[in-house]
This record gives structure tokens, C-alpha cells and sequence, in this order.
């Protein structure tokens, strides 16, 4: 198995596959299917120390079958894997790097330096917030067209079940026929605008 025929199969596939262990239901072979729990074991390995050598041993306590030259092979098949723009998605990536981060902070806080294990996980966090944002439904996002009902009730101003433009012009003409002056008219028509949530209205 090499990593050519790995990154050939879809991303879900691999996925489903890892979570179930069900290689004939996701249509993979014996042999890549072990193939691909032996790349997930080191990818997992690698996250957590940063030595090939370690990791390869590692691998190999899981894997006895493996000599330590395929053990390597099979860390730097990860590296590549999981690194590849076709392959991983923005919220895995941003995942990988909210745990390096954590990596990071864990091996500042050995070393007391506070300051900088802090801005670990500040990064750490940001990761994990853009991780999750991908998980919103983009449609959920979007403006929602508002419909007025055309059984619109303006009591106060003796208007009942008119549509919208229709009440304001009522309004409008009820207010400019009234014998009050210029201003209490302009206030009016105002009042009639904010109780219908309309700006900048225009009247022929």
C-alpha cells in the first residue's frame, strides 16, 4: 500500500471507515484498510511527540508486523496525508492546529513560562472558534426577505387591514387635510413612518 493509493479515496470514506472499522461496507480492501489505521495510528502518534524516530517506535509496538524503515514511511505517509489541500478540510486543519498549540502550552507550563503557554491557548482557542464556525449552516446567516401582512392594523390612525403603502398614503392624506399647521403635520407624518418602520418614504 502506498500513500498515491490512500489519497485516491474520498476523505468521507476514510472517515467513515475510522469510525466504524467496517472495511467491506465502506468498499476498501484488507490491505488498505490496515494500511489506513496504521497512517491514522501514527498521524495520532506525531501530534503528540515530535520525534520521527519515537514515533516510528511507537508505531511499531502497535504494529509488530511493521519493520522500523516501513514504521517510518508510514509517520512521514501521515505528515503528508493530513498536510494535503485535497484532503483535509479547513475545520480539520484549524483542529490540527489548536492542538499543536496545545502541544505548545503544555510544554511552556513544564517550563513555567506562563506568558507564552497563555498565548498558546488564546491561539489555541481562536483555532477551535474557526474550526466551529464552519459548522453554522451558511443559509442561516442569510437575510430572511421581510413579508408584510396585508392585514396590516393601524388602529390609532383609523386605518384597519390595508397593505402597507396603502396605509401610510391613507395616513398621509388623512394628516395633510387636517387644518393644523405645517409642523404638526410634518410630526405627524413622522409618527405615521416610525409606527410603520418606514424611512425615507415618497408619496406622489
Amino acid at each position: 500500500m502506498s500513500l498515491a493509493q490512500l489519497q485516491k479515496i474520498s476523505i468521507d470514506i476514510v472517515q467513515r471507515f475510522l469510525d466504524t472499522r467496517d472495511a467491506k461496507s465502506c468498499g476498501l480492501a484488507p490491505a488498505l484498510a490496515e494500511y489506513i489505521l496504521q497512517v491514522n495510528f501514527a498521524s495520532n502518534l506525531h501530534k503528540k511527540y515530535a520525534s520521527i524516530t519515537e514515533c516510528a517506535s511507537k508505531l511499531r509496538h502497535e504494529f509488530p508486523s511493521l519493520s522500523i524503515h516501513a514504521c517510518r514511511q508510514r509517520v512521514y505517509d501521515a505528515i503528508n496525508y493530513f498536510n494535503s489541500d485535497c484532503t483535509v478540510t479547513s475545520e480539520a486543519w484549524n483542529n490540527y492546529f489548536a492542538d499543536q498549540m496545545m502541544a505548545l502550552r503544555d510544554v511552556n507550563l513544564v517550563a513555567h513560562n506562563f506568558k507564552e503557554a497563555r498565548i498558546c491557548m488564546e491561539k489555541a482557542r481562536n483555532y477551535r472558534i474557526e474550526a466551529s464556525s464552519g459548522l453554522i449552516d451558511p443559509r442561516l446567516k442569510e437575510f430572511k426577505p421581510q413579508i408584510v401582512s396585508p392585514d396590516l392594523q393601524l388602529d390609532r390612525m383609523g386605518i384597519k387591514r390595508e397593505g402597507l403603502l396603502s396605509a401610510y398614503r391613507k395616513a398621509v392624506n388623512i394628516i395633510t387635510k387636517r387644518d393644523i399647521p405645517e409642523t404638526e403635520k410634518k410630526r405627524l407624518i413622522k409618527e405615521v413612518e416610525t409606527e410603520l418602520d418606514i424611512e425615507d418614504a415618497k408619496t406622489e
